[in-house]
């Protein structure tokens, strides 16, 4: 009995178990169901229809349901249809129990759609603007999609949407076009995620891991990322500003962004973030209208930009930051280098941070003798803020071990001028070697120069020659302040220090005004300067104990010895001025253009001493104009044991000098002094000495080329014999 029982047991669970693997695997075919089905879709739009054909039955013992499957529908909407690959209804086998036919779940997965069919699908179903929006922006491309419709779960989790966007190209507004859109897209739980997107934007093409949209309330949240390599011009439409004019048009970068958009039930923006990453390799940057060749000698109007990164970032608030990270080169020969810039933007106030390294790049600043040589470790370090119109330099320094310049809260106005400054503090090795020290500190319309040790001569050099015509007060916007002088020692040559240099110098619009500067070279020698304005005219004296480290400055002057400076130059406008130079008790050697006078003049013993020991002179006076490019010698007279002189003439800067004279040697002027009855007894005595009568000469060419001619003159003129006269008389 029991094994009847054990049997009949085997056979009844077998045939369960057949019958519930086939009704799982292959199910029943029947069209019982037809009706069930079209009522469930009917339950969800009135409007909606469906055909379809046979029924399959099957059992899903996962969803511990019966499935109604059937396959090859269309789904109708008014006039409007999609082709369904299938639709399957889960009915719970505890409703079946309980004779209620409760359905559990339905599922629709469609064929592929054409999108513009199915946007007017979803337009049917429901008047929807975004839909129609995007029927009259699509020209091309397919969908397929699947629903799932959970009737027994929370009304957050009942509905279920995903599917993939095939090769769709949009038309928006006629002006953009994005063309070939795929993408797959999953809608769950108020979340609609976009996956694996690519498009095509102005022959670039768009990648995106992740997109998502979720609506919470009355607002919609956007994010996601975007890759892409994009070139120059798709980057100057973007930013409305053609980079063509500075990057070359083919150059190629890598993007990623990061964004996040709150929009408003009626899709307008409420808030937005984006962050954007590009890679590169290399962007070589054109910069013709930048000129730095007279600081950088290898500059050449580009930067090259070596496999580094930009990071973008801003939002609704107008907020923006910049931060770039990359090596730089100026010529392939270089060794790239680090720059770093971070930039902000912040309640409408710019700030930028900028960091480069100079180490491979000579550099020279000629008006401070500074020299740094490729190679050398140097370095830039600046912040600058701007708002509006308004920039000021928050600090910039220029650094490394030996050298050290710092500017402080400098403000600028138009065409980059200086306004105001607070603090300029340099400390740094020149070309010489010579360490020095400056700071200037302004206080309202006070300005206090400090330093220890300062090395003047080439700036003494350049304004006595001529060289730098440049008023270094003109990188300062309308400039009126009173200029306090305190330097303790300042080098002028290799033998010579100004020390305890103090004074005032009034500064009116960029101009130096009355002026009182006085310094000592020792205990017994001093220095002066005084610049004043009488009766409109500004009047300017320097008088210096010693003569030799200003004289030396020019070239043409070898072995100048001794001597003391008396000069005084009254400007009477802005292109003239005429000055008066007096130089006593000095000597000169190795003058070329003197000694091959006196040869020509065949006073080769006078010639032997300006090659030798030197020929001394007791007093020069030089009184000349100055104008522009043009100085014009009233006239020159040196008198001196000797030989004296006597020229006048002009010279035309870095063109043409012309100079005329006469030049006599001592015993020719003795003698003729000598033959005027009483007054020449008088003066020279009785022996007269002998020798050459004297010369007239011309010097006329250009600097460095020119001709001299002499010839013999047999009487002195009135000029040169009163000139002569005044000259002994004050010396007697």
């Amino acid at each position: 009995m029991l094994k009847i029982l054990l049997r009949t047991f085997t056979i009844t669970l077998l045939i369960l178990v057949l019958i519930t693997s086939y009704l799982s695997i292959f199910g029943v075919k029947t069209n019982k169901f037809n009706d069930l089905i079209k009522l469930q879709i009917t339950k969800q739009d009135n409007r909606a229809n469906i055909e379809l054909e046979d029924v399959f039955v099957k059992l899903n013992l996962l969803e511990g349901s019966f499935s109604l499957k059937s396959q090859n529908l269309k789904l109708l909407i008014h006039n409007e249809s999609q082709e369904i690959e299938s639709v399957e209804l889960l009915i719970s086998l505890k409703s079946i129990i309980g004779k209620e036919n409760k359905i559990k779940k339905i599922i629709i997965n469609s064929k592929k759609n054409k999108i513009i069919d199915f946007l007017k699908f979803i337009r049917a179903y429901r008047i929807n603007i975004p839909a129609l929006y995007l029927e009259n922006s699509v020209t091309n491309g397919s969908i397929i999609y699947n629903i799932t419709i959970n009737s027994t779960a929370k009304e957050i989790d009942k509905l279920n949407i995903s599917g993939k966007i095939i090769d769709t190209d949009l038309n928006i507004l006629g002006k953009e076009k994005i063309e070939d859109t795929n993408l797959e897209f999953n809608y769950k739980n108020k979340e609609l995620n976009l996956t694996n997107l690519k498009i095509k934007y102005k022959k670039t093409d768009f990648v995106s891991d992740k997109i998502s949209i979720i609506k919470d309330n009355n607002l919609i949240y956007l994010s996601g990322d975007f890759k892409n390599k994009v070139n120059v011009s798709l980057i100057s439409n973007f930013l409305d500003f053609n980079l063509k004019k500075y990057i070359d048009e083919k150059t190629s970068i890598i993007c990623k962004s990061d964004f996040e958009i709150i929009l408003n039930s009626k899709f307008k923006i409420n808030d937005y973030k984006l962050r954007t990453k590009i890679d590169f390799d290399e962007i070589k940057i054109k910069l013709d209208n930048i000129i730095l060749e007279d600081y950088i000698p290898d500059f050449d109007r580009k930067i090259i930009l070596k496999k580094g990164d930009v990071t973008i970032s801003f939002n609704k608030k107008k907020e923006t930051f910049v931060k770039i990270n990359s090596k730089y080169i100026l010529n392939e020969k270089d060794q790239p280098r680090e720059i770093l810039l971070d930039y902000s933007n912040v309640n409408s106030i710019e700030k930028y941070q900028i960091y480069l390294d100079l180490t491979d790049h000579a550099l020279e600043f000629d008006q401070f003798d500074f020299y740094k040589k490729k190679k050398e470790e140097f370095f830039l370090d600046s912040v600058f803020t701007q708002k509006k119109n308004n920039l000021q330099l928050e600090y910039l320094k220029f650094f490394n071990k030996k050298n050290r310049i710092y500017f402080q809260n400098i403000k600028f106005g138009k065409n980059f001028k200086i306004k105001n400054f607070e603090l300029i503090e340099a400390k740094y090795v020149n070309k010489y070697n010579f360490l020095n020290d400056i700071n200037l500190k302004k206080t309202n319309n006070n300005i206090q120069l400090n330093s220890n040790n300062f090395d003047m001569g080439s700036i003494i050099k350049k304004s006595l020659s001529g060289k730098d015509k440049k008023n270094f007060l003109d990188i300062f916007q309308n400039l009126n302040s009173t200029l306090n002088i305190n330097i303790k020692s300042a080098k002028l040559d290799e033998d010579h220090n100004l020390n305890n240099i103090k004074g005032k110098s009034k500064i009116l619009k960029n101009k130096i005004g009355k002026t009182n500067i006085t310094a000592e070279f020792d205990q017994k020698n001093n220095f002066t300067f005084t610049k004043d304005i009488i009766d409109g005219k500004i009047i300017t004296i320097i008088l210096s104990d010693y003569a030799k480290p200003f004289v030396k400055k020019f070239d043409f002057i070898k072995g100048f010895e001794d001597g003391k400076i008396d000069y005084t130059s009254t400007e009477i406008n802005e292109t003239l001025s005429k000055s008066e130079l007096r130089i006593y008790d000095f000597k000169l050697k190795d003058m070329p253009a003197l000694t091959k006078l006196l040869s020509l003049a065949s006073l080769q013993g006078i010639a032997d001493l300006a090659t030798g020991q030197g020929i001394r002179f007791s007093e020069f006076d030089m009184y000349f104009e100055s104008s522009k490019n043009l100085i014009t010698i009233k006239e020159i007279y040196a008198l001196g044991p000797a030989i004296s002189i006597l020229m006048e003439g002009y010279v035309e800067k870095n063109k043409l000098v012309s100079l005329r004279g006469t030049m006599v040697p001592a015993t020719t002027i003795n003698k003729t002094i000598a033959k005027i009855p009483l007054l020449g007894n008088i003066l020279v005595g009785d022996k007269t000495g002998e020798g050459v009568f004297g010369v007239s000469f011309k010097i006329k060419g250009p600097p460095d080329k020119l001709d001299t001619r002499v010839n013999p003159i047999k009487t002195l003129t009135p000029r040169f014999i009163t000139r002569t006269l005044e000259k002994i008389k004050k010396s007697n």
